[in-house]
């Protein structure tokens, strides 16, 4: 049994990280990782083209209102549009990246670095 359990679980990470852009469908909410920022982004298929939502915030922050990003877009046929976060003070400081990409009738998102 903890066998099969152990199968299952593998099972379920591998199609996890297989998991392509046409597995994102527009008005579905994906996790998004940027640094020390957590968030989601979502599109939906417009006349004018794909608009592209993400909203982001730092991990862990000790403010009492927490530092937050969003960027909106519109993409048409094969445009990109990168966002990205300077590093850490103190640490190597390069900056997270990531890019939104659209291709055909999908979007892609990824690490840009």
């Amino acid at each position: 049994m903890r066998t099969l359990s152990l199968a299952l679980a593998s099972a379920a990470i591998l199609v996890a990280t297989a998991a392509t852009a046409a597995d994102w469908k527009p008005a579905t909410p994906k996790a998004i990782h940027l640094g020390t920022f957590r968030g989601t982004a979502y599109y939906t298929a417009e006349k004018d083209g794909f608009h592209v939502v993400a909203t982001v915030a730092v991990v862990n922050s000790l403010a009492d209102q927490p530092h937050v990003i969003r960027l909106s877009t519109t993409l048409k046929g094969d445009q990109t549009v990168h966002l990205s976060v300077p590093g850490t003070l103190g640490a190597d400081g390069s900056e997270a990246t990531i890019a939104f990409q659209r291709r055909g009738d999908l979007v892609e998102v990824a690490s840009a670095e």
